[in-house]
């Protein structure tokens, strides 16, 4: 049996695998890592960390998708 964890994300909680990354978690949400400016328990990541992070369990995230425009 697996071991599920509970985070919030942008105010939402959600149930994630056990081991899984901020990395795993924003590309099944249709995020690319590198395209998403991420805030983990009140401190930003740079952009090579989400796959580096470990998700656990009552993390709190903030996500904001990167737009280019003008």
């Amino acid at each position: 049996m697996s071991l599920q964890l509970t985070i919030t994300a942008n105010g939402r909680q959600f149930t994630v695998l056990a081991g899984s990354t901020i990395g795993d978690f924003l590309r099944e949400r249709g995020f690319t890592p590198g395209l998403a400016v991420v805030e983990h328990n009140g401190q930003a990541l740079t952009p090579s960390a989400p796959d580096r992070t470990p998700l656990l369990n009552g993390d709190r995230l903030e996500i904001v998708r990167i737009v280019a425009g003008g």
